[in-house]
């Protein structure tokens, strides 16, 4: 569960998912040249995987949350520090997102939306949309934190 009013961390298997998701991206992009060449697989594993990994261990360590009773703080940031407080009177909607990879290691994207136009993002004539806070957390604790945050708002 997640504890109020305290610095809550990422959970300890964000780090394997990440991990598992840096290989298979690194196989996938370099699959081609695997089949004939296994050793440029073992060098961009190395030498891209590797510091990728290394930095996401940074940014975990530095990534921490903290939910009051009227809102939720989101504070990260490897170099540059970020911290983002998300009042629940201006959320409109939290989503849980589990893929692939989330479901292996037990884990949820929660994504909290709200009616702030820096969601938007619009380049070359189109737009996509970004939550304003997206925590990866385990799928209790994300299951708590939609009904948490939703109950406060009713």
């Amino acid at each position: 569960m997640i504890n109020l009013n305290i610095s809550n961390k990422l959970p300890a298997s964000i780090k394997w998912y990440w991990l598992a998701k840096i290989f298979l991206l690194i196989f996938i992009i370099s699959l081609p040249i695997f089949i004939f060449w296994k050793l440029i697989f073992l060098i961009l594993l190395i030498f891209i995987g590797l510091p990728i990994f290394l930095y996401l261990l940074l940014y975990y360590n530095s990534f921490s949350f903290i939910i009051n009773d009227n809102k939720i703080t989101i504070n990260s940031g490897v170099i540059i520090k970020n911290s983002k407080s998300i009042p629940f009177s201006t959320i409109q909607n939290v989503e849980n997102v589990r893929r692939i990879l989330h479901r292996v290691y037990g884990l949820s994207k929660v994504n909290i939306w709200t009616s702030s136009p820096e969601q938007i993002r619009a380049y070359k004539g189109s737009t996509t949309h970004k939550p304003d806070g997206s925590l990866d957390l385990t799928s209790e604790d994300g299951d708590w934190l939609k009904n948490f945050i939703l109950g406060k708002r009713s």
